[in-house]
């Protein structure tokens, strides 16, 4: 698999947002705390089974050390899940994040079915649900709750639209990279650290439920 730059991943496209909000996840700092998880489910109450943000743990091809691989939605610029929902109910907000109705959600796994990142479930409700990068808190100028309450600041929320914003500066000198990036998503979620293999490693995993589609434990 070879490597986009950050730079070629958010080329704006067409109708593009001027504000792009984003994260970069330091792979370099990651403990494997899981502190970025249980704030997401704390903040939003999400149901046990079900994650909005994972934790991977992955054991290096050489076997002698473990690394950690946070994964969530990517709130990508060219978002499938977007095109695939049948009743308009996934939506882009004014600063590029992309988010879910559900009001007009119909349960219709579609969009599941489209993601590339495995990002989006069907809660205890019937309904789809993923990341929305804490819209109650961004909207009000606080950093969503993984970030927040990462301890190493593994991971930072910003514009990285605007290349003065902080965050936007560490994407391009640390060279961030795009996970799974042939699926051609253009995301928002970039990383720093990320190696080729740990792509294919984050595929394998125990599965809660045979009828899940969801990975949530990874093993060896």
């Amino acid at each position: 698999m070879t490597e986009v730059p950050w730079e070629k991943i958010h080329q704006p496209g067409a109708g593009a947002p001027k504000k792009r909000a984003g994260m970069v996840v330091d792979l370099r700092r990651c403990i494997g705390c899981h502190a970025c998880s249980v704030s997401c489910k704390t903040e939003h109450e999400v149901a046990l089974g079900s994650f909005r943000t994972r934790v991977r743990y992955l054991e290096e091809p050489e076997g002698n050390q473990i690394r950690f691989l946070p994964l969530l939605c990517m709130q990508c610029e060219d978002a499938p899940c977007l095109d695939a929902c049948p009743t308009g109910a996934i939506a882009r907000h004014a600063d590029g994040h992309v988010d879910i109705d559900r009001d007009r959600c119909c349960g219709n796994k579609a969009c599941v079915a489209a993601c590339p990142y495995q990002a989006i479930f069907i809660d205890e409700g019937g309904l789809a649900d993923k990341c929305d990068f804490c819209t109650h808190r961004t909207e009000v100028g606080l950093d969503p709750a993984c970030a927040a309450a990462c301890p190493t600041d593994a991971i930072r929320y910003g514009d990285l639209g605007d290349a003065d914003d902080p965050v936007a500066q560490y994407v391009q000198k640390h060279a961030a990279t795009a996970f799974k990036p042939e699926a051609g998503t253009r995301p928002s979620v970039v990383y720093v650290g990320l190696e080729d293999w740990m792509t294919d490693a984050a595929r394998t995993g125990i599965q809660v439920s045979s009828d899940d589609d969801e990975i949530v434990y990874e093993t060896r």
